[in-house]
């Protein structure tokens, strides 16, 4: 599949010159729309009298290849959106189908993005856990720890270990080995974690 960032985009007179060359190859019909029985009208009155025939003809072909033009770059537009959907799904599969829980935070340390995994760590579905604090599920012993950790991976140029014990649904705890970093695209920091050892210390690595 080409990448769309590779190809050169189509300009005006390439758009031009394609159109010329497809009406030349082959009869190719206006399509009709709005307006299109004023335009015919007017075209009809110009090819009515001898000293606007061949304006009118030069007309019809300029408005001719004005749509042909309009439908290339519609078929290069649908082209892009295909490639950049398809792009999309495979970058979400591979996100949720990474062994790590991936979560994207916000400045405040809501949640806004997850994969799969950390859903699945937390027991939870995507509704209940957009918008909520990463904090909601941590020990309240360990609130203040986390905020500042989130805080200074917001500042640090190298993504900041922590572990913490998750509170899940069912009242049980789950131990994860946490890192986090700036996020590079937006406010806020990106988090990731797998499941550690129940005997994992408690403090920033």
């Amino acid at each position: 599949m080409n990448n769309p960032q590779n190809m050169p985009p189509s300009t005006a007179q390439d758009l031009r010159e394609r159109a010329q060359n497809l009406l030349g190859a082959k009869d190719l019909k206006p399509n009709t729309g709005q307006g299109a029985s004023e335009a015919m009208r007017v075209l009809f009155d110009l090819a009515s009298s001898p000293t606007t025939a061949h304006d009118a003809l030069a007309l019809l072909h300029e408005l001719q290849v004005h749509q042909v033009e309009l439908d290339l770059q519609n078929e290069e537009l649908q082209n892009a959106r295909t490639e950049l959907e398809t792009a999309w799904l495979r970058q979400a599969q591979w996100l949720d189908a990474s062994p790590s829980a991936q979560l994207m935070l916000d400045n405040s340390g809501r949640l806004m993005e997850c994969n799969a995994r950390a859903l699945q760590c937390l027991n939870l579905a995507l509704p209940q856990v957009l918008g909520k604090r990463l904090v909601n599920w941590l020990d309240a012993s360990q609130h203040l720890e986390a905020q500042g950790w989130l805080a200074h991976a917001q500042e640090a140029h190298d993504p900041i270990s922590l572990d913490f014990w998750l509170w899940l649904p069912d009242d049980s705890k789950l131990a994860v080995h946490a890192s986090a970093c700036r996020n590079p695209l937006a406010p806020g920091v990106l988090v990731s974690w797998v499941k550690a050892s129940e005997r994992s210390s408690l403090s920033v690595i």
